[in-house]
């Protein structure tokens, strides 16, 4: 038999327990102490967080770090034959009428105890573990699918009172609450932990702005161009810097319009720098404004900076521009090289064209792309699929 814990005076009863409920929504490891609180407060044996499938009687006991089911006072073999077989012959749960979002279940009201001896729920896994009686709150229920917060104790203690059933009700509003906490806050971590991956696996530096201009996150590419080239600083609290002069005020300036766009207006184009040393070391940097809703990090993400080396070319996008935008062999060229940092003169004397056929090139893709100025089509190039096919096929190479 499960003993039941104990707490000091003043953090016993319901406002002990309820405090529990939020500490476990900010920690996910801490809901097993919720439990043994709730355990210790209702005179139970087993408590459990569960997931109950109506559709087809299934159940989810277990989880990742994201899931909210746990329980405590039952072993493991028990929940594992619970989830495999015993949930289907429940008498608790077999009236899905009957469980509705934000109410209280009496088991004893549901089946009567009289009869419950007879089942094989209680022959073969409530019996085995000296339990008889349940009282559950109905968290959420979504179509036919519940979250519940259950507890289940011995028929030595007697069934669950009214009084019983009230402070569960009480502290429903503080379970949903929580409940919403714990998922939001862990889809705030996952999208974080998917953004961070994307962003280092890029094959060029990526600098993300906050308000103010503010550095929220450099990804190690841009650690490295910035070292390698000397024309770059990055530091956590004086953020990204030009190490000549006049660029760092070209660059500080292009970093403060991006982030100063106000909501509603259109925004900024953004700008394209070519930072060069006089050792002959040269970088490419677009400063880019990033959409309002951009929150890879849990802070507001407001622009990026996108740092690249001239002399490393990009070479996989082409094949990638053409599929995503329709764009012929050539006019992937054409982008391609514009994503380098080449100007549309300077890629017209690459190639040896003139300006007229470049600049009739780029309108083909500019009108293919959705977009009219350069700056525009190189923004959406960085921030857009490309990057992110390319990255996944980065990531896949051997």
């Amino acid at each position: 038999m499960t003993t039941l814990p104990t707490y000091a005076h003043n953090d016993i009863g319901m406002p002990g327990l309820i405090r529990s409920v939020y500490d476990a929504a900010l920690d996910a490891s801490r809901w097993q102490e919720f439990l043994a609180r709730f355990a210790a407060e209702f005179s139970s044996q087993t408590t459990m967080i569960f997931g109950q499938d109506f559709s087809d009687g299934s159940v989810e006991v277990t989880g990742g770090t994201t899931s909210l089911a746990a329980h405590h006072g039952v072993d493991e073999d028990s929940m594992a034959s619970f989830a495999a077989h015993y949930c289907r012959t429940n008498v608790w749960t077999q009236d899905e009428r009957m469980h509705h979002e934000g109410r209280i279940v009496n088991g004893s009201k549901f089946y009567p105890d009289k009869h419950l001896p007879r089942t094989e729920w209680h022959c073969d896994w409530l019996r085995p573990l000296d339990l008889f009686y349940t009282l559950a709150a109905v968290v959420e229920k979504r179509r036919h699918r519940s979250f519940n917060v259950t507890a289940v104790r011995s028929k030595r203690c007697g069934p669950y009172t009214a009084d019983e059933e009230l402070r569960l009700q009480s502290l429903v509003p503080h379970l949903q609450t929580a409940f919403a906490l714990h998922r939001r806050l862990h889809r705030a971590e996952a999208l974080a932990h998917a953004s961070l991956s994307v962003i280092e696996s890029l094959p060029m530096g990526v600098v993300l702005l906050g308000e103010g201009a503010c550095l929220l996150h450099a990804n190690g590419r841009a650690h490295t161009l910035a070292q390698s080239s000397g024309l770059l600083c990055i530091h956590e609290r004086d953020g990204l810097h030009a190490t000549q002069h006049a660029d760092d005020q070209r660059l500080q300036a292009a970093m403060r319009a991006v982030v100063a766009t106000p909501t509603g207006a259109p925004m900024h184009a953004g700008t394209s720098m070519r930072l060069r040393s006089l050792a002959g070391s040269e970088l490419h940097v677009m400063v880019a404004p990033l959409p309002h809703w951009s929150e890879p990090f849990g802070a507001h993400a407001c622009g990026a900076i996108f740092i690249s080396n001239p002399a490393s070319a990009l070479q996989s996008l082409e094949g990638v521009l053409r599929s995503l935008y329709g764009l012929t062999p050539a006019e992937a060229r054409l982008a391609q090289a514009l994503v380098n940092g080449l100007s549309l003169q300077e890629y017209a004397d690459q190639q040896s064209v003139s300006i007229h056929t470049v600049r009739s090139q780029f309108r083909t893709i500019a009108t293919k792309a959705g977009v009219g100025r350069q700056t525009d089509f190189v923004r959406a190039v960085l921030t857009g699929p490309a990057m992110l096919q390319r990255a996944v096929g980065t990531r896949a190479m051997p």
